[in-house]
């Protein structure tokens, strides 16, 4: 079992490593941008916690780019495990 483990672990990380960089990439640039919009200053404004506001108003505004892009992701990890095998 270990042996079997051990072959993909090369491949796995070949595949992941660049996709997470990608993905990572994409969701600290919208994160970024929507922190500079006006209802997060104005849900700070009302006496909201950074928290609050981080979990229920940033963060779900900008997950759209990341599932785009993840969907986007998708093809291409299908199309790498074919050339990788």
């Amino acid at each position: 079992v270990w042996t079997a483990l051990k072959s993909l672990i090369l491949p796995a990380v070949a595949l992941a490593l660049p996709q997470a960089a990608i993905l990572g990439r994409v969701a600290r640039s919208a994160l970024i941008e929507v922190l500079n919009e006006d209802y997060i200053r104005t849900a700070r404004a009302k006496g909201l916690p950074y928290r609050a506001v981080l979990w229920r108003h940033a963060l779900r505004n900008a997950m759209l780019p990341v599932l785009t892009i993840l969907g986007l992701q998708f093809a291409f990890l299908l199309a790498g495990t074919i050339i990788i095998e």
